[in-house]
């Protein structure tokens, strides 16, 4: 039934288009050319309405088919008619604008109702022409008569372009009304569909969306510093642990190292001891001999000796008496020389074998005292150098340690600097985008509302002008109306005189008309005062809304600068104190090793377990920093999309002022439309009035 109404109203307007001019035929080709040019204006109007039908129909058979969520916004538009398209995709996204209307219709709909005025007037020229050249060569009330049939096809073709003009321009609107009312149906079930199946597209689902993740965040905060608070007791604890693992560690060294120590002694005691006794032996053995041969030859010697003199002295005792006593003394002497020159051998021999003892003793003792000054030296030489060695690796090591402890408090501070840095930022634009916001959204205002009291008063001023222009043309109108009625009053019959009685009773009552189309005015200034004052308070709702908006987020900044602020202090915290617990343990460990330099081999194994672990701890403090860097990341990803979020509500709330603006031009411009309609209305009542 809706769907007939358009056309039927169509239907009805060609047909007045087509009586009309039907009644003109042939005989009045100025008439029919001007309803022919109506004919066409009102074709145009009704091919737009036909386009702007077709649109609507497509919207509501897209908003029909869609009964889930479309994969993507970009593919259910497709289905959308092009002229539709943005709008269409503005209101899903949250933007208050109103679907197009036809463009030319209301245009067409004033151009026919100003063409059957034109035609109206035509119609008066060739009636007035027509009546003074009737006048002018009239002599009787038969030719008077004969000549006023001019005049009165004249007014047939007045009345009969208004006719044509105001039935096109009425079935117009009222086309343009109905397909207007099927524009908004669907905009209500565009509505409805963007609640339901088109929700995941909206505004307000992003900013529940973000909403959710800023809760999500203000819940792993506390989760994230429970985590902190649990690996610093976890770091406190490998702390405690690789304490106690280092004492034990020492504890055994020097346990080993003194053991060691001890059966070194032992070993070294028992050798010089087995070495000397050894030696002794060996010189002992040597030397007896040689000591023995000796021994036996000189007792050898003597015993042959002693037998050969015996036997010279019995030998020579007979036949050497006289010579015994000088033989005796020279053997004696010869005796007491061999004596000697024994005695001197075997002292000399004794002697030579006394050096080689002592000789032997002296190199026996000098070899251990060099053995022992080796063994000494190696020893000093390889605990000199396992001791450097160690405190060049627990010096480096320490130098690791403080470094990695620097480079995270360094890390921290420095994210720390960075998140406070970027949350003041963050905070001085927000206040800087809400008092920009203020002082624009109030200079828009202001300048809103000077604009619409400018308007308003040249619109009431316009009004009043072109009333008075009216009553001026209609009251001079009516005069001359008036005086050539009264001249043909005076030349025609009674029935004459009461057509012209009428006709000032007709004028009184149009400029009685006249007379009320200022109040009428001004009752639709008021209206549309009353109109402006509820879209400004509209607006300072959605300004308070928006202010409301801003101070939420605000108090959500401070929050979260806040709990940034206590996160980084935390961090800090736990870093001084895994530092000065890095640094008491590197400093227990290095006096340790210092006093227990000489068990290097036992403690190795230890000491690489002990940096294996440290490595780990740095791992995980590593991982703590990284993991406190991807919070602050996460921290400002939020941070900027509610930057974002802040941009696109000022957007749309500037968005939204030009959209109450555009409507209240529109009001204006309707306004002026039904003005201009009034005018011609009068105008109209003036020429009918004055036929």
């Amino acid at each position: 039934m809706n769907r007939l109404l358009p056309h039927a109203a169509f239907a009805a307007g060609m047909l007045a288009l087509i009586w009309v001019g039907a009644g003109y035929g042939a005989s009045n080709p100025l008439a029919l050319t001007l309803v022919a040019l109506i004919a066409a204006f009102y074709l145009a109007g009704a091919l737009e309405l036909r386009r702007f039908a077709a649109e609507t129909e497509a919207l509501n058979a897209q908003l029909g088919a869609t009964t889930a969520e479309p994969p993507s916004l970009a593919a259910w538009l497709d289905g959308v008619p092009a002229a539709l398209r943005d709008t269409v995709r503005l209101r899903i996204e949250g933007e208050r604008t109103a679907l197009p209307g036809p463009a030319l219709v209301p245009y067409l709909a004033g151009l026919l109702v100003l063409l059957g005025m034109l035609g109206t007037f035509l119609g008066m020229v060739v009636t007035l022409q027509g009546t003074g050249q009737a006048l002018e060569h009239a002599a009787d009330v038969e030719a008077i008569r004969a000549s006023l049939a001019a005049p009165v096809r004249g007014l047939g073709l007045a009345f009969g372009s208004s006719v044509a003009g105001v039935a096109a321009s009425a079935m117009l609107g009222l086309a343009s009304a109905l397909l207007r009312r099927e524009r908004r149906r669907a905009g209500r079930r565009l509505d409805a569909a963007i609640a339901g199946p088109l929700r995941a597209f909206s505004r307000t689902q992003q900013r529940e969306a973000s909403l959710a993740l800023l809760q999500a965040q203000a819940q792993w905060l506390p989760a994230l510093a429970e985590r902190l608070q649990a690996l610093a007791t976890t770091i406190e604890e490998r702390g405690r642990t690789q304490d106690e693992r280092l004492l034990a560690g020492q504890q055994r060294f020097h346990d080993d190292a003194g053991q060691a120590w001890r059966e070194l002694s032992a070993t070294v005691a028992t050798t010089l001891a087995e070495t000397a006794a050894a030696s002794a032996r060996q010189a002992a053995a040597a030397v007896e001999p040689a000591v023995q041969s000796t021994m036996a030859a000189l007792e050898r010697q003597s015993a042959a000796l002693h037998e050969t003199l015996q036997g010279q002295v019995q030998q020579h005792l007979a036949g050497v008496a006289e010579r015994l006593d000088a033989t005796a003394e020279r053997l004696a002497g010869h005796g007491r020389e061999a004596l000697d020159t024994q005695q001197a051998r075997q002292q000399a021999q004794l002697d030579r074998l006394g050096a080689a003892l002592e000789r032997f003793g002296d190199d026996l003792q000098t070899r251990s005292a060099t053995l022992l000054d080796g063994l000494d030296t190696r020893l000093q030489a390889g605990a000199e150098r396992w001791s450097s060695a160690w405190q060049q690796t627990l010096a480096t090591q320490h130098e690791a340690q403080a470094a990695l402890a620097a480079a995270g408090r360094e890390t921290v501070a420095a994210a720390g600097e960075a998140l406070q840095r970027h949350a003041a930022a963050l905070h001085a634009e927000l206040a800087t985008a809400r008092a920009a916001a203020d002082e624009a959204a109030a200079a828009r205002e202001a300048e809103r509302r000077a604009a619409m009291d400018d308007a308003l008063q040249a619109l009431a001023e316009r009004l009043a002008d072109e009333t008075r222009r009216a009553a001026a043309d209609a009251a001079g109108h009516q005069q001359r109306v008036c005086a050539a009625l009264d001249a043909a009053a005076d030349a025609v019959s009674a029935r004459t005189r009461e057509q012209a009685e009428a006709t000032i009773a007709e004028i009184g009552r149009l400029v009685q008309a006249a007379a009320e189309a200022p109040r009428a005015a001004a009752e639709v200034i008021a209206e549309l005062r009353q109109a402006l004052s509820d879209s400004l308070v509209r607006d300072n709702a959605a300004l308070e809304e928006r202010n409301r908006l801003l101070g939420t987020l605000g108090e959500l900044l401070a929050t979260v600068q806040r709990a940034g602020r206590e996160q980084r202090e935390t961090i800090a915290s736990l870093v001084e104190g895994t530092g000065s617990l890095l640094e008491q343990a590197g400093t227990r460990f290095a006096a340790q090793v210092e006093t227990e330099a000489q068990a290097l081999r036992a403690t190795a194994a230890q000491v690489e377990a002990g940096a294996g672990e440290l490595a780990a701890l740095g791992e995980g403090f590593g991982q703590a920093v990284e993991l406190f860097a991807r919070s602050s990341e996460q921290t400002t990803a939020q941070l900027q999309r509610i930057e974002a979020a802040l941009a696109q509500a000022g957007a749309r709330s500037d968005e939204q002022l030009a959209y109450y603006v555009a409507q209240a031009r529109e009001i204006v411009d309707l306004t002026l439309g039904a003005q201009q309609q009034a005018v011609a209305a009068l105008q109209r009542r003036a020429a009918e009035a004055g036929a």
